[in-house]
């Protein structure tokens, strides 16, 4: 299967850069999210890979294929790109049967019809669905629904295959089983796939890699582990996942090896300084921020013998498996907690934070942004 390789492509709305000149490489039958908030330009790459919108600028290639070039005039057709795409609102035909859906695509490019029934059978059986086959849409629950979207997406064996929040109408349960079977699906197949959503839960349990996109441009790309664990941005920070945020300066750096330094940091308003990870290049009385994810919180009864950060528990929630915890620390910040433990906290106990250096880490700039996160 090809990778799909942009360079410097734009798409332009009015006085708004949807897409400002982002250039990936979306890697051979690896599975990747293109995350971010609403209006962050992820729909629009996705309609300007699949070929329902032409960009301004830049070029696609599907491997060494061109289909997209500006410069030159290259623009392939939506339906010469061999591509499967499954859709927010299922768009399935109502007046079609399940199998008719799943077969419309191959009918569509003349495929015999014994080799046709043959791999509809086959999507149908891989989406658990061969027993539905002569129901009509309206018969079927919107996860079946969105199965047979999925069948018909992988019937005619595209080379690459897009999603455009394809599960964004299911209630949780449903979500969560999807998701599963998306990914067994794609291990499964092998094909290229791109999957836009604006869910972080859904881009970790699915992806090889995530791209998170903001204001049109590309802030970070790595693994989900990565891009949890080392954000380059605040954005990236606040969106996959929940942290605390706070502005800091770097006292000293020690570097451990080429990819891995550690550094004492001044939270300001604190006079001890905190240990955190800090990325290449980092170096003493650098600014930014630091991120601190609420499970690298530990939070005890004032008065024990650790040093920590003095504050109160402003609100406590019991969640079986964890407890979760809105904290005020003295300077006046208030931070997220999530702690696996028996103690029982209440409002108003004072209290004693400390951050687990592993689950900090220095992001340079940011700055006062820390400050919309508390």
């Amino acid at each position: 299967m090809p990778s799909v390789r942009l360079d410097r492509l734009r798409k332009q709305f009015g006085e708004v850069a949807a897409v400002d000149d982002i250039s990936i490489e979306l890697r051979d039958g690896e599975l990747t999210s293109v995350l971010g908030p609403s209006g962050c330009g992820k729909t629009t790459t996705l309609n300007l890979i699949a070929g329902f919108i032409e960009p301004d600028g830049g070029t696609i290639h599907f491997g060494e294929r061109p289909i997209v070039d500006s410069a030159r005039g290259v623009l392939v057709p939506p339906n010469k790109r061999n591509l499967g795409m499954v859709f927010q609102s299922y768009a399935l035909w109502p007046h079609l049967s399940v199998a008719d859906n799943v077969a419309y695509g191959l009918k569509m490019r003349k495929v015999p019809r014994a080799q046709c029934e043959e791999a509809v059978g086959r999507a149908l059986q891989r989406v658990r669905l061969e027993q539905l086959s002569d129901r009509f849409p309206h018969a079927l629950s919107g996860g079946q629904q969105q199965r047979v979207a999925l069948a018909r997406a992988i019937a005619y064996s595209p080379q690459i295959l897009l999603f455009d929040e394809p599960l964004s109408n299911l209630d949780a349960q449903l979500r969560e089983e999807m998701r599963s079977e998306i990914k067994e699906i794609h291990r499964e197949i092998g094909v290229t796939a791109i999957y836009v959503t604006h869910d972080q839960a859904e881009a970790m349990s699915l992806s090889d890699r995530i791209v998170v996109m903001g204001e049109g441009q590309i802030l970070q790309i790595g693994s989900p582990r990565e891009l949890y664990d080392a954000p380059h941005d605040v954005r990236v920070a606040r969106f996959l996942g929940r942290t605390n945020l706070f502005d800091v300066r770097i006292f000293d750096v020690r570097v451990m090896d080429k990819e891995a330094s550690a550094a004492r940091v001044k939270i300001d308003g604190i006079e001890m300084h905190l240990s955190c990870r800090v990325p290449p290049g980092a170096t003493p009385n650098m600014r930014g921020s630091m991120s601190v994810r609420p499970e690298g919180v530990s939070v005890r009864p004032a008065g024990t013998q650790t040093p920590g950060l003095a504050g109160h528990v402003r609100a406590a929630t019991y969640l079986g498996n964890l407890s979760q915890l809105h904290v005020v620390l003295d300077i006046g910040k208030t931070i997220e907690v999530q702690q696996m433990t028996l103690e029982t906290w209440n409002v108003g106990d004072a209290v004693s934070v400390t951050f687990d250096p592993e689950r900090c880490y220095f992001i340079a700039g940011g700055g006062r942004d820390a400050r919309s996160v508390s």
